[in-house]
């Protein structure tokens, strides 16, 4: 019996001691990479965990003076190349044209376009800005066929009604308008309804813009955090497009789902029947599809009203020029429709004409653009 011990002892003894030494020779070997990885690093400051420099990053982005009060203190500090932790990612920060110049004519060689961690999460892993080689060909190609000329051409008579109910519905009378907020609420009930086939109302919309606060948050899912918002709101919006989705199928599927009832969807759905991409896919390019032209054709339609106000010449000669034909992307198609109806119906004006830009992180006039509109005797 006390042989069995002493045996069992020495056993235990070494098992302890191969344990001991292989996690040490695993902790030296962690520790010579990381030096190693670090001694190629350029100099910076990551910062805390997750956070980093989000919070200064932001602040200075919000008074849209991202280079003055953040890049350029940090290069007079580091130099022209450093790196920074930003919305939870470890980032290298570069400037100048050569950096630029080099990334742009490498990437796929030697870099990879990425997105940050929170954008991911929640304009979907399956989204064709996360998309390489020929899945990103074939998924690209069902969108472009989508927004060719003749597709767009179809689409106009449809953006035309969508445009003069919204300005019905919401500019009658002498009154004060919020121009971004207005452009963005048309914008989205353009893309889904005249684009995707989906009738919308106030919730879709309320839902979709909680997902577009926290596309560049920071990726904490703590409770009442905008990320954590964010996630909820992909998750009823994700239930609402995969019934939505199995249902257009099965309309397809059995021939009774019109041509031309929600092109783009359409076209995706039946990528989806052929093989060629899965339910996922389409579920993740019609959310990114809403915040790529959500925001950016927006912000492009606030911006052209702040032109037209403050060169009045550029607003004389366009109520005399020609018409443009259908030929252009979707975001260029809705500014075109949007802006004739209102330059040829309205008189209107700039509330605040000095109203400064805001970005957080995309950039938005700091109070929504509000303008003065009445209807044009002339009209």
């Amino acid at each position: 019996m006390a042989m069995d011990i002493s045996n069992a002892s020495s056993s235990w003894a070494i098992f302890c001691l191969a344990i001991a030494i292989l996690i040490s020779t695993m902790f030296l070997k962690h520790k010579l990479v990381h030096n190693k990885i670090k001694r190629r690093l350029p100099p910076g400051e990551l910062g805390l965990p997750w956070i980093g420099e989000t919070m200064e990053f932001f602040q200075a982005q919000r008074s849209n003076r991202l280079f003055e009060e953040f890049v350029q203190p940090r290069i007079a500090k580091y130099g022209n190349i450093f790196k920074t932790r930003l919305m939870g990612s470890p980032t290298i920060v570069v400037n100048g044209a050569e950096a630029n110049r080099f990334f742009l004519s490498n990437e796929f060689k030697l870099v990879i376009s990425s997105w940050p961690t929170s954008t991911v999460q929640l304009m979907g892993k399956n989204s064709i800005m996360e998309k390489q080689g020929d899945q990103h060909r074939c998924i690209r190609g069902l969108i472009a066929t989508t927004l060719s000329n003749a597709r767009l051409e179809v689409l106009v008579p449809k953006m035309c009604q969508s445009v003069e109910v919204h300005l019905e519905k919401y500019w009658n009378g002498d009154k004060n308008v919020s121009l971004y907020r207005s452009a963005k609420a048309l914008t989205f009930t353009i893309v889904f309804e005249c684009l995707l086939g989906i009738k919308v109302d106030a919730g879709t919309l309320s839902t979709f813009e909680w997902i577009l606060d926290g596309v560049f948050a920071t990726p904490f899912s703590l409770p009442g955090s905008r990320f954590s918002k964010a996630k909820k709101a992909r998750k009823e919006v994700e239930k609402m497009l995969v019934e939505l989705v199995r249902e257009k199928r099965k309309e397809m599927e059995e021939g009774l789902q019109r041509v031309d009832d929600g092109v783009l969807l359409c076209q995706l759905i039946g990528g989806m029947i052929r093989g060629e991409i899965r339910e996922e896919e389409v579920i993740d390019n019609v959310v990114l599809l809403v915040f790529a032209a959500h925001d950016t054709t927006s912000f492009a339609i606030a911006m052209t009203f702040k032109m037209l106000a403050l060169h009045p010449d550029c607003y004389a000669l366009l109520l005399q020029g020609p018409r443009l034909c259908a030929g252009y992307q979707l975001a260029k198609l809705n500014i075109l429709i949007f802006v004739h109806y209102v330059v040829t119906r309205y008189d209107w004006s700039l509330i605040y004409p000095d109203e400064q830009i805001t970005m957080d992180p995309l950039p938005f006039p700091s109070h929504g653009m509000p303008i003065k509109i009445s209807a044009n005797p002339r009209a």
